[in-house]
């Protein structure tokens, strides 16, 4: 399959659309307050919902039209980690577990990036994420929605997503370890061969 066809496949679009969906996302957060009437507060679901679908439809269909490549391999983690980071980032300032998470998440993707590039360009090998790293994507994803959804009172007088907010969390950190682990060993065991 040529490069300008894989770039253009449905699949890849919708991963690019969602790289693009974080300039909204990021407005809309930013829109985000203690006093964010209940407009901004759909603004950001409609964003969240926009991405999730584009999450969901971009592998459907890679798989659907047989269509799955090494760009689209590329393009749909790396369109989750910009709208992570977008959002981590904007939780970071207001939430302060959510920095500590951020770090971490900062400093493994760096190393998982590096091992990426160089099983890339020295093997013409291409990853795509593990299942536990999907699993963290979704309960990290939640836990975010809900924290966003603590802030303003319009929202938080009416509905007490912090529980929520706190189990998804804690999910989240055992599906970053679990999937680290996965990353890191599978690194480890192609480096001894």
């Amino acid at each position: 399959m040529n490069t300008i066809y894989s770039l253009l496949s449905i699949a890849n679009f919708l991963s690019i659309f969602r790289i693009f969906l974080s300039i909204p996302l990021y407005y809309a957060l930013n829109n985000i307050n203690s006093n964010s009437p209940m407009y901004d507060v759909y603004v950001f679901l409609f964003i969240c919902l926009l991405i999730a679908l584009s999450d969901i439809l971009d592998g459907y269909f890679a798989r659907l039209f047989n269509s799955v490549t090494d760009i689209g391999k590329f393009l749909d983690p790396f369109a989750d980690k910009v709208c992570v980071l977008v959002f981590i980032l904007f939780l970071s300032i207001h939430i302060p577990g959510y920095f500590v998470l951020f770090i971490f998440l900062l400093v493994r993707d760096l190393i998982i990036s590096f091992f990426s590039i160089y099983f890339a360009t020295k093997e013409g090998r291409v990853f795509q994420a593990n299942i536990f790293g999907k699993w963290f994507l979704f309960f990290i994803g939640m836990s975010m929605i809900f924290a966003v959804l603590t802030l303003p009172k319009v929202v938080s007088n009416v509905f007490n997503f912090g529980n929520l907010n706190s189990v998804f969390y804690a999910l989240s950190w055992i599906f970053f370890i679990l999937s680290t682990f996965k990353y890191f060993s599978k690194y480890i065991n192609l480096l001894r061969k």
